[in-house]
């Protein structure tokens, strides 16, 4: 069986202080978007193996389909195992969420492939015990997410827009950004509304933003000046994914987001073009 893995954006992400599980409290308004890894699901007697052809994803327990299929394994009590392979075209660690997609296809997967029948309710629970981004990707679209940011809010009725994606050559660790961050100075949590008000209007250079540019910037200065000339070319508004440290640009049309694409392919390694999308994870084909 396959499945298709799409990454997402954060067009607005805010982190408004620390909890008392040792996670933050965030708010954030996630998409899903046309740029995706392949999860292929084969059945084996028993037993889980993971492959990829990406040398720096884990292919044991470190990669969170593993644990999505140990899980799943766990739940049902069945007696069987299975080969995942992830075709993998998402950029790891670049807060697109590829992980987590990775670990919701294979939820997703297994429910059809063993015939389970649990609902997407079911599924979601299950995808918490995994990981904040994980129930996104059940659900994909367009979503507010508060709490871990696993308290899901689906959007309705938006109109789809392109974004450029331009992946940097370094890492940003999730955990220096959040130890970085200095929390309870400027009270931003009204904003999301303002954001979502000119996400009705369309206007989508007045939705972006990310609190971790704030500190990440300045470590990178990378980012601002990818985002810079992004504007400067003509996309709508840029801003930075999750914890970094990929940078995306908004453009109203392929034809535009295509065009400034080969403009910054000539300076930057890695740059996509990508669509938003309606939906999340997908069963695309059975063997």
């Amino acid at each position: 069986m396959k499945v298709i893995s799409p990454a997402k954006v954060n067009l607005y992400l805010n982190v408004l202080a620390k909890r008392r599980d040792g996670y933050h409290e965030i708010e954030t308004i996630i998409q899903t978007i046309g740029l995706c890894d392949e999860v292929t699901l084969r059945e084996r007697e028993k037993g889980i193996e993971v492959s990829c052809q990406k040398e720096e994803v884990p292919e044991g327990k470190g990669n969170l389909a593993y644990r999505a299929a140990q899980l799943i394994l766990q739940e049902t009590k069945l007696s069987k195992g299975v080969e995942i392979e992830i075709e993998k075209n998402i950029p790891p660690a670049a807060g697109l969420g590829g992980g987590s997609s990775n670990a919701g296809a294979t939820l997703v997967g297994l429910n059809k492939l063993w015939n389970l029948n649990l609902p997407k309710r079911t599924l979601i629970k299950l995808a918490k015990r995994l990981g904040m981004d994980v129930p996104f990707f059940i659900q994909g679209g367009r979503a507010i997410g508060r709490g871990k940011g696993d308290e899901l809010t689906p959007l309705k009725g938006w109109s789809p827009f392109w974004l450029i994606l331009v992946i940097p050559e370094f890492n940003v660790s999730t955990k220096w950004a959040y130890q970085s961050l200095k929390l309870g100075l400027t009270k931003r949590e009204s904003q999301i509304k303002i954001a979502l008000k000119h996400l009705e209007r369309g206007d989508l250079s007045l939705v972006l933003y990310n609190k971790f540019e704030e500190v990440i910037e300045k470590k990178y200065p990378w980012l601002k000046m990818i985002k810079e000339k992004l504007k400067s070319l003509g996309m709508t508004s840029a801003s930075m994914s999750g914890s970094g440290g990929a940078v995306f640009g908004i453009a109203r049309s392929r034809q535009k987001a295509e065009k400034i694409g080969e403009v910054i392919k000539q300076e930057e390694k890695e740059v996509y073009v990508a669509k938003t999308l309606k939906g999340g994870v997908s069963v695309v084909s059975w063997n």
